[in-house]
């Protein structure tokens, strides 16, 4: 049975998970560097196409074809297999996944909803694996409760945003919550929390940026949205097209999609990134703008918590025309702010910190001081309607016996929701 301090090592880590900026990549890679055995389960994204140790796509396949080669006749054999008895199929795969993972002293899973969460996270429950969930957002995000909470309801989502009901969001949430040893995830994805949990810090390899202030008294500005209408691209373009009106001079070059080397090549060069407007940052390319020397401006939370004060130009829907003429107008401003920026990522986001605090946090438990305990779903959040709310009382029921929900839950009540 695992046991054991984790800061110490070495240790057996299992990854499963959705690559998102080459996140697993670099986790996998410091554990490994440390001495540590790892291995590890992911769906690639097409940005960062990395070869991992099994594929979370096709995980029988790449079980087998791993140990004993032959991919094709694996590929043939499990397609025929599913086709004959799904059940046998899936039963399978649950039991290798389950038996990948026994043994292990820490468990990672990166994005709340994986095959096989609830059948592997049980099978761990009791075995002295620990377990470390980072939830990464649509995963877990209710466009709906997202919306309402940070009154926002005039702003619309894609239809494809919608596609995942709430009780399949509340089954994600609840699953981590009851299981994993320590939660790892932002405010504004987190909406449906009951439990508390830990910042979800963004790591960084240092050595992959370079840094240059260009110190330019006509600035460059940058905005690179992976997905437009969710960053609020229209309402930040319109700002800026504003403020040329107005006499504000400035380059800005717009980009979509462009191959991820080109883009911090572009940020190196640049003085401002301006990023999102909808979801709370900074985020992963805000991160990476500063660490190049950028200046950042995008929408944050205000009231964050000591350990998430980043140095970036808060901007919303309502302000942006008169903080982003600030911004471009004042160069020392700007200079600044890449300054601070950059030192504020050595600090607090090179990934050998970021593993240093999750492995820390993770040895401490659930009775470990946490960055953020959730109120919103237990004072504020109204549902739609009386069965929503049945939906919600009965998706908590599966963690009312635990401890934290007992000392820190129950007994609260309001607008047809019971905890």
């Amino acid at each position: 049975m695992p046991s054991g301090d984790l800061t110490q090592g070495p240790l057996r880590v299992v990854i499963s998970g959705h690559e998102i900026c080459g996140l697993i990549h670099d986790l996998e890679g410091e554990l490994k560097r440390r001495g540590n055995e790892v291995v590890t389960v992911a769906m690639t994204h097409r940005y960062f196409p990395y070869s991992y140790d099994y594929d979370q796509h096709s995980f029988p396949i790449s079980f087998f074809s791993r140990r004993f080669g032959l991919r094709v006749l694996w590929q043939r054999a499990f397609q025929a297999l599913w086709e004959i008895n799904r059940n046998w199929h899936e039963s399978l795969e649950g039991r290798l996944r389950r038996r990948l993972v026994s043994g292990a002293d820490l468990y990672i899973q990166v994005w709340g909803d994986l095959p096989f969460d609830s059948e592997v996270l049980k099978g761990l429950e009791g075995s002295g694996t620990r377990v470390a969930t980072l939830l990464m957002g649509s995963d877990v995000r209710d466009y709906d409760v997202f919306r309402q909470e940070y009154d926002i309801t005039s702003w619309r989502f894609p239809p494809e945003y919608h596609s995942v009901t709430l009780e399949k969001k509340l089954q994600i949430l609840r699953t981590h919550e009851r299981f994993a040893d320590a939660v790892f995830s932002v405010p504004d994805q987190m909406g449906l929390a009951l439990r508390s949990y830990h910042h979800l810090q963004v790591p960084l390899q240092l050595e992959r940026f370079t840094y240059n202030v260009p110190q330019r008294k006509i600035p460059r500005v940058v905005h690179a949205p992976s997905v437009p209408h969710i960053k609020g691209s229209d309402v930040i373009e319109r700002a800026l097209e504003t403020l040329r009106c107005e006499g504000v001079e400035f380059e800005l070059i717009s980009v979509r999609d462009m191959p991820h080397d080109k883009l911090l090549e572009l940020l190196a060069d640049s003085d401002v990134l301006v990023d999102e407007l909808i979801a709370h940052g900074p985020g992963w390319l805000s991160f990476e703008a500063m660490a190049s020397g950028c200046a950042v401006a995008t929408h944050y939370l205000d009231n964050s918590p000591e350990c998430f004060r980043p140095p970036v130009w808060s901007i919303d829907e309502h302000n942006i025309v008169d903080r982003l003429k600030t911004l471009l107008t004042d160069s020392e401003l700007r200079i600044e702010l890449a300054e601070k920026g950059r030192r504020y990522v050595e600090q607090h986001n090179t990934m050998e910190h970021v593993v240093d605090e999750l492995l820390r946090k993770v040895q401490d438990g659930r009775d470990a001081c946490h960055d953020y305990v959730p109120s919103y779903l237990t004072t504020s959040y109204v549902p739609n309607d009386e069965a929503e709310a049945g939906v919600i009382n009965a998706a908590n029921s599966s963690v009312a016996g635990e401890k934290w929900y007992r000392e820190n839950v129950a007994g609260k009540s309001h607008d047809g929701l019971v905890f």
